[in-house]
């Protein structure tokens, strides 16, 4: 798996996607507190995204803010723009799925990434979609920190509690 996403580290313990989601966002918020950062509680994350993120980023104690989507779906740059610089000193994450949930390769998913880290956080990517990615570029590659696996979509297999449908995280 770190082959296909170009991460360092890989963790199967995630029992499916959302539970990926939840872990994710807890090791960025972990990876905030080792820098003795704790005030960064901001997970921006765009209208069109899965339900489960904003229920994750909750979870995980992190205060939700929406970002805009255009017309055709795609993130709206400029209102990240302002919303990453309004909250850069608490800004922790995005949230972002790739290729969209609207199945759409954005081709301005790595400037997205690049503001959220200019702003000092950090960019989850949800994984749902990897397989559309595969063979053409790696979440790391597009400027992802953090980002889970459904496997059952992915490597099209079962599907949820835990064991094959798991939700594994790279980092």
């Amino acid at each position: 798996m770190g082959e296909c996403t170009g991460f360092d580290a890989i963790s199967l313990q995630p029992n499916s996607g959302a539970q990926g989601e939840y872990t994710g966002l807890r090791v960025i918020k972990a990876w905030f507190e080792s820098k003795a950062d704790r005030n960064r509680n901001i997970c921006l994350i765009p209208v069109s995204a899965h339900g489960t993120n904003p229920a994750s980023a909750a979870l995980a104690g992190m205060d939700v803010v929406t970002v805009k989507c255009l017309s055709n779906g795609n993130l709206d740059l400029e209102d990240l723009k302002i919303k990453a610089s309004k909250f850069k000193d608490r800004l922790a994450a995005i949230m972002i799925t790739y290729p969209s949930t609207f199945g759409v390769f954005e081709d301005t998913v790595k400037e997205a990434c690049e503001v959220v880290h200019q702003f000092g956080g950090q960019v989850y990517m949800d994984g749902a979609n990897l397989n559309a990615q595969i063979g053409l570029t790696k979440p790391a590659e597009i400027g992802a920190d953090v980002c889970h696996l459904n496997l059952h979509k992915t490597f099209c297999i079962p599907h949820g509690g835990g064991g094959p449908g798991m939700g594994p995280i790279g980092v």
